[in-house]
């Protein structure tokens, strides 16, 4: 077998011509940078170079001309086309320029000389824009926000006690709730030790708390924050400390604000609840931008349930920085579940046509016999060993 037996036609676009010679001119893009006192210098490789190529090609023939002819309307074109090259093969590209060459001495023969460079995509760098960075940047802005609004607006100095104990029992409320939900929480024994010494020292300093505003946002918020952050273990569990407080205080009866110390336990009341479920909500929200979602129908629950918690915490009493900075952590929060999770498998039915093993279902399902405990804790089967045929399963739209 010949050399010349493995060469294929040279054609653009379709339009076939033969090749006499070509040059390929290859390599990397290196920049170059020399500094001074140092001899040797550095090579920044910034990729592969452009492939180009010189072909010398040549129609002939009696209907040279309309060969030549197709061959010019092909290279004239607009946008890149395909060239078959007899010795590199397949190319993508554009012809830059060519030159055609006809003579009475060689007659019957259109000659080309074709400078041709390869060409891609129209793809271009992008930044990708850090979604849950902007979730936790919001969330740290309404915390802020509710923090400064307590500061100023909840007061008892000056007030009677009955004002001072309404505080203090909701106060004492928030830090039970807190202390319930450590007792759900796997976490590790240190950081719940530092919880419940968090707790015992707002508990032990309560009344002088409530005469510092500052003070009191900060030990309330704090506590909330070391549960849903340090000692929840993984963002499935933040999310579930989280949620005990969404509607922390909404039971509450309203005060009836008929005299200037009602008033004042009225706006202490709102400050306190208002300082609790912002908090809560905007810790779910950081939370629910570190989780990594195993569905699209998961992720959008998890989006649903924030959104409307926020909704109910912009509908209540609360100052205007606070609802922008909720209304900015709301929009944040479903741009990044949102666009995290529209690649997501989606959750289907599948029932399976015969009663077999889980195992059995996960090969069929996912050729992966591996996946058989995520369909047990995803359908609680009982019996893993007999799935009933025809039973309906939530499974993964991954599978075949």
């Amino acid at each position: 077998m010949s050399w010349r037996d493995g060469l294929s036609r040279a054609a653009f676009r379709g339009v076939e011509f033969h090749v006499a010679a070509h040059e390929a001119g290859m390599g990397r893009r290196v920049q170059l940078h020399e500094y001074p006192l140092r001899d040797k210098p550095y090579a920044e490789d910034l990729g592969r170079r452009a492939r180009t190529l010189s072909v010398e090609a040549y129609v002939l023939g009696d209907d040279y001309m309309a060969r030549r002819d197709a061959l010019v309307r092909a290279i004239e074109q607009p946008g890149p086309g395909t060239l078959q090259h007899p010795y590199l093969g397949e190319m993508r590209g554009s012809v830059v320029g060519f030159t055609l060459t006809e003579s009475s001495r060689e007659g019957g023969v259109a000659r080309f000389v074709l400078q041709f460079v390869e060409s891609g995509d129209a793809e271009f760098p992008r930044a990708a824009v850090n979604t849950g960075a902007a979730v936790a940047a919001a969330g740290e802005a309404a915390q802020q926000a509710v923090q400064q609004s307590f500061e100023r607006r909840h007061r008892v100095a000056g007030r009677p006690q009955f004002v001072v104990e309404a505080s203090a029992t909701i106060f004492s409320g928030a830090l039970e709730r807190v202390r319930q939900t450590l007792g759900l929480v796997r976490g590790p024994a240190a950081r719940v030790a530092a919880l419940n010494r968090h707790l015992q020292d707002a508990e032990r300093d309560l009344t002088s708390l409530l005469y510092e505003p500052a003070a009191a946002g900060h030990a309330l918020a704090g506590a909330l924050r070391l549960l849903v952050r340090t000692v929840a273990v993984g963002p499935r569990d933040a999310l579930a400390a989280a949620r005990g407080f969404y509607s922390f205080g909404t039971l509450l009866p309203p005060v009836q604000a008929t005299t200037g110390s009602r008033r004042a336990q009225a706006v202490n009341q709102q400050e306190l609840v208002g300082l609790v479920r912002v908090v809560a909500a905007a810790e779910a929200a950081r939370a629910a931008a570190d989780a990594q979602f195993e569905s699209y129908q998961e992720a959008v629950g998890v989006r649903d349930e924030i959104v409307d918690t926020l909704d109910d915490v912009m509908l209540g009493d609360i100052e205007d920085g606070t609802y922008d900075a909720l209304r900015a952590l709301r929009s944040a929060t479903v741009r990044d579940i949102t666009t995290r999770g529209a690649d997501l498998a989606r959750l289907i039915s599948w029932a399976p046509p015969s009663t077999m093993p889980v195992l059995a279902v996960a090969h069929e399902l996912y050729a992966d016999a591996t996946r058989a405990a995520e369909l047990v804790q995803r359908n609680r089967l009982r019996h893993p060993l007999f799935v009933p045929g025809a039973w309906p399963l939530e499974v993964l739209s991954d599978a075949r």
